[in-house]
């Protein structure tokens, strides 16, 4: 994919998933994401496929990400959108799903696959991981969290004006059910820090896992970027947790405007203390005032969200994995891969925006 495709696979897009209709500032989006990580190079980009006359008619969107794999480092492609137009676009379909063989790649992956795409990626000896598949959800304010639009209704002061009621029930409901509250575990405590500390504590974190984001400075900063570029995620933010000894036990990076919904992108911990960690995150953003918390569900992450009262999980897109590498494949059966949020589509407008 070259720049002068972006308004082809703009059109493409519009057709595939929003009945033709094309948002404004979509080319633009569209431009930053194919061609502004800083790892991004002509082998690890996003590939379309041209008819005769050179009109893109398919098109697979690439984002190159750093991973370490067992020590290693490998930049992995996140693969999205799978798109196609017409009887040309099948054609061009087939011929791009051939590309991407994981037998041809070090490291594939795409958390948004829909069934028929699952089906690719296993006969390709790829793998689909069923937790990381689900989406977990905790409820706070019942009521608010089902009305629709909540998030953009909440960020004007006429949408929260209009809600207000809706909280006061939810205010009785939490009255009467009191373990809608999520509650801070006595010792522990939530502290608001800035990405800088946010790094520098999740990194020893992530080294329980043996295939890990790397997260260099330049391709964290650009992740920062896209994910406050997307107006229906909110304000990115981070945290820390601790103990009563004042030990940092967990780290988590998360969007949100206050009171709607806060999405989770990434909370990791030290080993042992996921249910603290899990426990005292959910307590600080109840606190805030959030009606909900939604994130990816993970292997280490599960039994902790199970434990937890008013959780509840949900399938979000099937979530595939394929490359050449055998410490990845190793990685997948001993559940020691993480890829989640910052280094997943979790993000992208494409999926909450446009």
């Amino acid at each position: 994919m070259e720049r002068r495709d972006v308004a082809g696979v703009a059109a493409i897009f519009a057709s595939a998933f929003r009945n033709g209709r094309q948002a404004p500032g979509l080319e633009a989006y569209l431009e930053a994401l194919c061609f502004g990580s800083p790892h991004l190079s002509s082998d690890n980009g996003s590939r379309v496929f041209e008819d005769e006359s050179g009109t893109v008619r398919a098109a697979i969107l690439s984002v190159p990400m750093r991973f370490r794999v067992e020590g290693q480092l490998v930049t992995a492609r996140l693969l999205c959108n799978f798109m196609a137009s017409g009887e040309a676009g099948s054609r061009g379909a087939a011929s791009l799903s051939r590309y991407f063989r994981g037998k041809r790649h070090d490291f594939l992956f795409s958390d948004t696959a829909v069934e028929t795409s699952s089906h690719h990626w296993r006969a390709a000896g790829g793998h689909v991981l069923p937790i990381q598949s689900l989406e977990w959800r905790r409820l706070f304010r019942p009521l608010a969290a089902e009305v629709p639009r909540l998030h953009r209704a909440l960020r004007s002061r006429a949408g929260q004006i209009a809600l207000a009621p809706l909280r006061l029930l939810d205010a009785g409901l939490r009255r009467r059910h009191r373990r809608l509250v999520a509650r801070m575990p006595e010792g522990l405590a939530v502290e608001a820090v800035g990405p800088a500390r946010f790094l520098f504590e999740a990194r020893p974190m992530l080294g329980r896992f043996s295939v890990r984001p790397d997260w260099d400075p330049a391709e964290f900063a650009w992740l920062m970027r896209m994910v406050e570029s997307n107006p229906g995620l909110g304000a990115l933010r981070f945290c820390l947790v601790t103990d009563a000894g004042g030990a940092i036990i967990g780290a988590a990076a998360y969007c949100g405007s206050g009171r709607g919904r806060a999405t989770v992108l990434n909370l990791l911990c030290l080993e042992g203390r996921e249910r603290e960690s899990v426990a005292a995150l959910l307590a600080d953003l109840d606190r805030q005032g959030y009606a909900e918390a939604r994130g990816m569900t993970q292997p280490f992450l599960m039994p902790a969200l199970q434990a937890m009262a008013h959780v509840t999980f949900r399938h979000r897109g099937f979530f595939c994995v394929a490359g050449r590498l055998p410490a990845l494949h190793r990685a997948v059966e001993q559940e020691l891969l993480y890829a989640e949020g910052l280094s997943s589509e979790s993000w992208s407008r494409l999926l909450t925006d446009f």
